[in-house]
């Protein structure tokens, strides 16, 4: 694995959700293919784990936090997913919150992280081993920056699969061939959307709160003028429309 630092912008802990915040038509991070990038995370009792400690393993890194319904609406199914595999390390990367409202706001400390992802047991029935992302998200921007990623890593530390949204369809499928690599890095938009629920949705953003729904809410259209795009260019060119360094514009 090769070793990085990445510098993160002072912009990355927003207070409120704003669709200018991601850059929906890049994928940063390691793809299929290559190596994966080596990071020091740190587990809910404080210990420093690293990326490259499940060398020799299969390892699953799905990306979420506890405004994040994308990751919640995952929860069940990457169980069966995870029974099915049990050779299959499967880890979550708590991140910066996707919905902070004034009932969970955006971390402004470590231990504010920490806190926030201590909660996904109890409130979401997460039984992962889950890690804490740096408070200036290192990991999170350098795989990719998304709310609720996935990636797939080889024994050998080689990626196997990513998607910029993570389900359970397209890590099964990528485990069930574990002898070639898996390059669809897209997730259709309205599946997603369809497998998550209207219910789903507010109970998580609930956990941010009042500001977090309203947020979302008022966001929607650019939303879905954002996701349409990148299906669409994805569906017709099988990539997305900028590379890394590249930034989308309003």
């Amino acid at each position: 694995m090769n070793s990085i630092v990445t510098k993160a912008k002072m912009t990355y802990n927003r207070p409120r959700f704003t669709v200018m915040q991601y850059d929906w038509d890049v994928f940063k991070g390691p793809r299929a293919g290559e190596a994966a990038i080596d990071f020091p995370l740190t587990d809910l009792a404080g210990n420093a784990v690293s990326i490259s400690d499940f060398r020799g393993k299969w390892l699953v890194i799905e990306t979420g936090s506890a405004t994040c319904s994308m990751y919640t609406k995952n929860i069940p199914r990457m169980k069966e997913v995870r029974a099915q595999h049990p050779d299959v390390e499967f880890i979550v990367v708590y991140v910066r919150e996707a919905h902070p409202g004034e009932r969970l706001h955006q971390h402004r400390s470590s231990g504010e992280k920490m806190d926030a992802a201590k909660t996904l047991a109890a409130k979401y029935d997460e039984d992962r081993l889950t890690l804490v992302d740096g408070l200036s998200g290192e990991f999170h921007i350098t795989y990719g920056a998304m709310p609720n990623i996935v990636y797939v890593i080889n024994p050998q530390g080689i990626v196997h699969y990513r998607c910029n949204w993570a389900t359970a369809d397209g890590l099964a499928e990528a485990l069930a061939d574990r002898e070639n690599i898996n390059t669809n890095e897209n997730a259709d938009m309205h599946k997603l959307k369809a497998s998550r629920g209207l219910w789903i949705a507010v109970k998580t953003m609930w956990t941010g709160g009042f500001l977090a729904l309203w947020d979302f809410v008022i966001a929607l259209p650019k939303l879905a003028k954002r996701h349409k795009l990148v299906d669409d260019y994805y569906a017709e060119h099988g990539k997305f429309k900028q590379q890394p360094g590249q930034s989308q514009g309003d």
